[in-house]
């Protein structure tokens, strides 16, 4: 290859695995059409977004187990210290060359992934007692009146989380000259190496069925709910 060259996608280092990219963006989609449908107040599309999430993070936390190395917690959860070591990085004007998450971004991502299970789980036990009623309230009706509070609480912490993760892209971007986008519709990233978001068709195909049944899972009980009038 000629000196100075752009190298083409499959020629970079290999760091996220397909079920996980399709996780991220299926996160993001569900995400911004639970808080625009409710704020347009189609309670029906809200409910069907939110248990979406619900269904993505349940995906998530399995395949925080069993994904590639790269999608793996034991891989990114590491000490306090190491955070503030990343941080100390980005204000030196540093960038790591290592994949996958770093210890600073897998808080951030343990955060996200909290926020948006509590969110979505309080959403599906909350009612205005006239035209909405999540698919959880029969299970615990003394329940809803908190879980009407946290969700409302919630729902401001995703937005905070979102700005933050913006806030991290940009800083990446013009401080670190790093792009993260690419790699996760690619999959892949140059100048990267360490562990690998490589595995077999047999396991894409498993984490693809496994990531479908959380999805559609999650609709069961909105399916199953009375009709309220």
């Amino acid at each position: 290859m000629a000196i100075g060259a752009i190298k083409s996608p499959k020629e970079g280092h290999l760091v996220w695995d397909v079920p996980l990219r399709l996780f991220h963006w299926m996160l993001v989609i569900c995400v911004f059409g639970a808080i625009g449908s409710a704020k347009a107040e189609m309670l029906e599309f809200h409910q069907h977004f939110g248990m979406a999430v619900m269904g993505l993070i349940c995906f998530r936390l399995v395949w925080g187990v069993a994904g590639s190395q790269t999608a793996r917690f034991s891989r990114f959860i590491r000490p306090p210290s190491a955070a503030i070591g990343v941080v100390r990085q980005i204000f030196a004007g540093k960038a790591d060359k290592v994949a996958g998450h770093s210890a600073l971004g897998g808080y951030a991502v343990i955060l996200l992934l909290l926020i948006c299970l509590v969110m979505s789980v309080s959403g599906a036990f909350s009612t205005d007692d006239v035209l909405f009623e999540g698919p959880f309230v029969s299970l615990a009706p003394a329940l809803s009146p908190l879980a009407e509070r946290v969700h409302a609480i919630t729902e401001k912490l995703v937005f905070a989380v979102i700005l933050l993760h913006l806030a991290a892209m940009a800083v990446y971007y013009f401080r670190l000259k790093k792009n993260l986008i690419p790699a996760m519709v690619t999959g892949r990233h140059i100048n990267i190496s360490g562990d690998s978001g490589l595995i077999s068709r047999m396991h894409t195909f498993f984490g693809l069925i496994w990531l479908a049944g959380c999805v559609i899972g999650s609709q069961l009980p909105i399916l199953l709910q009375p009709a309220v009038y």
